[in-house]
């Protein structure tokens, strides 16, 4: 993280040339290709399920979610990722004022980020868990492709736990609600991973079982007993519980997995797919 003139700091890239390119006109380039070969069966998205992993691996599913919501009115991007390697039950907001990118700089809601802070103890404004993880950063390219004058909510959500999802779930209401139409949701997760494919395959296919029904309860037991272990788990489950969903109906536009790109049994096999959320 730097310093800006004044108070202002920026959060900078961290996974530029490893997970996209960190040449602008090459990444850039990549998006707008990825974007123009998206497909979605609607347009007017007010939530998506985007994957975080390169852009080799499911940047044609994050093209598909973002593209969903093309015909969306969008003012604010709100991004709720895992913090994959999280210790403690808490929700990160950042400090920072923007994100940097290769393509462009991305704005920080600091109104909205000092609203969610407000609302309880659960809630901690720390760049370093910020600069750690990758899975909103990701999102990034995209946001700026497709919004780029929108405000940015980067939230990320540490071990989840039922407290720590009745406490976002209960910020995301409170600071949201009112704003909700304006606002695109971003669940930045995979659906699950394992060695085995036949695991792999049953984590993922119980966590979208339990999102396509949103259930909220299911997700998150799931992921307590070790059924479910697709990353934004917590996150889908709190967006569930804030209500923000109501009245939205998820529709499946891709899925597939890392066995493409898998040079060995001892590779993990990630699951991914796009998710859209439009009216029932």
């Amino acid at each position: 993280m730097k310093e800006l003139t004044g108070q202002a700091k920026v959060r900078d890239a961290t996974v530029a040339g490893i997970f996209y390119p960190d040449d602008p006109s090459e990444l850039e380039t990549r998006v707008e290709a990825l974007l123009q070969a998206a497909r979605p069966s609607i347009s007017n998205a007010c939530a998506i399920v985007s994957p975080h992993a390169g852009l080799d691996y499911s940047g044609d599913l994050s093209a598909l979610a973002w593209k969903s919501a093309a015909a969306s009115r969008i003012d604010t991007v709100l991004v709720l990722a895992p913090l994959h390697r999280a210790e403690e039950s808490l929700v990160y907001l950042p400090e920072s004022d923007y994100f940097e990118m290769p393509t462009g700089r991305v704005i920080v809601d600091r109104d909205l980020v000092e609203e969610m802070k407000d609302c309880g103890t659960i809630m901690s404004e720390n760049d370093i868990p910020h600069l750690e993880e990758h899975g909103i950063e990701l999102q990034l390219p995209f946001m700026l492709a497709q919004f780029p004058s929108a405000r940015l909510v980067p939230v990320l959500m540490g071990k989840p736990s039922p407290a720590v999802v009745k406490a976002l779930a209960s910020a995301l209401s409170i600071v949201f609600s009112q704003r909700i139409e304006s606002t695109l949701v971003v669940l930045s997760s995979d659906l699950g991973s394992a060695k085995e494919e036949h695991i792999a395959s049953a984590c993922a296919d119980r966590f979208l079982r339990s999102f396509l029904a949103e259930d909220a309860k299911s997700l998150l037991e799931g992921l307590t007993a070790g059924h479910i272990c697709a990353c934004g788990s917590g996150c889908a489950s709190a967006y569930f519980a804030s209500g923000l969903a109501k009245g939205l109906r998820p529709f499946l536009l891709g899925r597939h997995d890392s066995s493409a790109s898998r040079e060995t049994g001892e590779e993990h096999l990630v699951h991914y797919a796009a998710i859209a959320f439009g009216n029932a």
